[in-house]
């Protein structure tokens, strides 16, 4: 038996910058997701940057533990028919896994289909005329300039994870939603 060594997966922790560097940075994010991603982005009234979903990508998002746990699983298998392709926090305790489009319609079916469905995964996702705040370049956890793949490489170990989270929570005596 090969032992595989799971790498950690940590997000670069910074200073908070003061109001104008944070402009600044905004400024250069809009540029770099417009440009160097080709992803489609757009600034609402609040100045908030925004990424479109569902034409270059759709975005399946967990518990952050239970997508940080899945990021190194899917990492340690080393192969790349299940590289995870770009992954973010995208919020408050969130990860989201960015994946080609069609994924979020197409979630329940794969769902039934892994025997997944069905059960409480605190999964949700982002496709065709969603949006989501678009991640500071701190908040990458996985190359955000891979290749968004096809759902059903990554969604038997995102549910896998996700449902050892919940039940891990559960046994614990919080409330897994």
């Amino acid at each position: 038996m090969t032992n595989v060594r799971v790498p950690d997966v940590r997000v670069c922790q910074t200073a908070r910058p003061d109001l104008e560097l944070e402009r600044l940075e905004q400024a250069q994010l809009e540029q770099w997701y417009a440009q160097r991603r080709r992803w489609p982005v757009e600034r609402d009234a609040r100045g908030v940057l925004w990424l479109a979903t569902g034409t270059e990508f759709d975005v399946v998002e967990v518990p952050e533990q239970a997508g940080r746990g899945a990021l190194r699983r899917l990492i340690g298998y080393g192969q790349a028919a299940l590289a995870p392709g770009p992954v973010a926090l995208t919020g408050t305790d969130r990860c989201g896994f960015f994946v080609a489009p069609g994924a979020r319609d197409d979630l329940p079916e794969l769902l039934d289909w892994l025997d997944w469905g069905g059960i409480d995964l605190d999964l949700s996702a982002y496709g065709a005329g969603d949006r989501l705040p678009a991640p500071g370049l701190d908040r990458w956890l996985h190359d955000p300039l891979a290749a968004p793949p096809e759902v059903i490489a990554l969604l038997a170990t995102i549910a896998e994870s996700s449902s050892r989270y919940a039940l891990t929570r559960s046994a614990a005596g919080h409330d897994p939603a």
